[in-house]
């Protein structure tokens, strides 16, 4: 009778998590703006962050940048440069 019920309640589980609709991949071009740069800028970064920002800045990747970090310099326009200071926390938001 238990193990019966942790099949039937896992086949719940199972049946629950495919059902839940999944985000749009972001698309490019990125986008900060004000209200975006004012939700994280200050804020102590935690991996776990990145894909949000890079959701809510509809930018297909994003990179980290901490001071003396070496970049690029050449222009994506579908990528979100999150500027890091010397505590980790976020300093701007930058497409590019």
């Amino acid at each position: 009778m238990t193990r019966m019920m942790t099949v039937v309640a896992l086949a719940g589980l199972v049946a629950g998590c495919t059902t839940m609709e999944r985000m749009p991949e972001p698309t490019g071009p990125c986008r900060v703006d004000m209200t975006l740069q004012m939700r994280y800028v200050g804020t102590k970064f935690r991996m776990p962050m990145r894909p949000e920002v890079q959701y809510a800045a509809n930018a297909r990747t994003a990179r980290i940048l901490r001071p003396d970090d070496a970049g690029t310099m050449d222009m994506q326009p579908d990528r979100l440069n999150i500027l890091l200071d010397e505590d980790g926390k976020v300093n701007a938001l930058k497409c590019g």
